[in-house]
């Protein structure tokens, strides 16, 4: 099996925040938009069941707002905090990443993984990385400089064909603002 590119991309603290500062443009406005319309929906059925004198309906979707608003506020601060007192943020840790045609290799000091491009959630390109999607959530940082095997010109012509639609390039959107 031919290795069509190969990189290494250290992760730091900087990178994490650059990551989480493009992570937070590309998805906030639609995980806003997605929140308000749930509360409301939580909202409208609650005062509904309690005017129709359904206490215990109005209680327990009172009980699921609850949950549904520590699954998307507290849960993922805590996911964040453990993630910024890892190792990985330390600058020591390095992910080794083999591109081949029809998958990807990924391998550090806690692991390795091997990942088809059809199951990437999304690509997308910025001035100094890619962001690997595996799920809405959580992505691999590829440095462009960290590539030892290929370059990052041939890379995006390259993903950009791999994954279609799931590719974004955000090196325009990151110039003008």
């Amino acid at each position: 099996m031919e290795e069509l590119f190969k990189n290494e991309t250290k992760y730091t603290k900087e990178e994490y925040d650059i990551f989480l500062k493009e992570h937070q443009k590309e998805y906030s406005m639609s995980e806003t938009a997605y929140m308000l319309f749930n509360i409301i929906f939580f909202g409208m059925c609650m005062i509904f069941a309690f005017r129709n004198n359904e206490p215990l309906l109005g209680a327990i979707l009172l009980i699921g707002l609850l949950i549904y608003l520590w699954y998307k506020f507290i849960r993922p601060k805590k996911e964040l905090d453990k993630t910024l007192e890892s190792e990985k943020l330390s600058g020591d840790f390095i992910n080794h990443y083999i591109f081949y045609k029809k998958f990807f290799k990924v391998d550090n000091k806690e692991g390795n993984a091997q990942i088809f491009y059809y199951k990437l959630y999304r690509v997308i390109e910025t001035q100094e990385n890619y962001y690997m999607y595996i799920s809405r959530d959580y992505a691999f940082i590829l440095s462009k400089s960290g590539f030892t095997k290929g370059d990052a010109n041939e890379f995006s012509k390259f993903i950009k064909k791999k994954m279609l639609t799931k590719y974004r390039n955000r090196i325009k959107r990151s110039q003008t603002k």
